[in-house]
Order: structure tokens, then sequence, then C-alpha cells
């Protein structure tokens, strides 16, 4: 898969450094994956949560991060959306960002 905006992976990474790892083994993951649908995104990480319009949540460094992507499976595209806190995440709309 594609990622798309992956400097905000990158500039999260700067400023929180205990996500480092955590974001560059997702990315490794992502980067390998060649998705068709959300039983293939759960198959690499059973913990993500699949929200409307094809979009996934996953949990970074035991939930204490929360990264929001957009999957275009027929494009083999992964858009992300959202990096933060779990604080930040709270104020945000998953479904719309």
């Amino acid at each position: 898969m594609l990622i798309i905006y992956l400097k905000r992976l990158n500039d999260f990474g700067k400023s929180h450094a205990n996500a480092r790892k955590s974001l560059a083994v997702w990315k490794l993951v992502v980067e390998e994956a060649d998705w068709k649908n959300k039983q293939d995104v759960l198959s690499d990480f059973p913990k993500a949560k699949m929200i409307q319009d094809n979009r996934a949540r996953f949990e970074i460094v035991h939930n204490t991060f929360r990264l929001i992507v957009h999957i275009y499976y027929d494009d083999k595209i992964v858009e992300i959306r959202f990096i933060g806190t779990h604080n930040e995440y709270d104020r945000i709309d998953p479904a719309t960002i």
C-alpha cells in the first residue's frame, strides 16, 4: 500500500519519541500489505477499529496515541487523516476528519 501524507507520521514521531518505534512498525506493515477489504486490515491489525467510509483507527503505544486513515482499496492507497493523543482524538469526529 502507498501511504499518503507520511510526513504527518514523521513529524509526530519527532515530537513524540515514545511513538517512533510503533509508528515505524505500522508503516512497515502497511507498505508491505495488499489490503482488498477491511478484513485484510483486521488481519494485520486485530485491534484496529473500522470506521465508516473506509476509515480505520489504529491504537499506537497501547492506545496512548490514535491514528486515523482513509483506505482506498482499489487504488492501494492509505491516506493519513489524523495522528494525535487520546485527548486530541476525543475532540475530533473520526468519520469526517
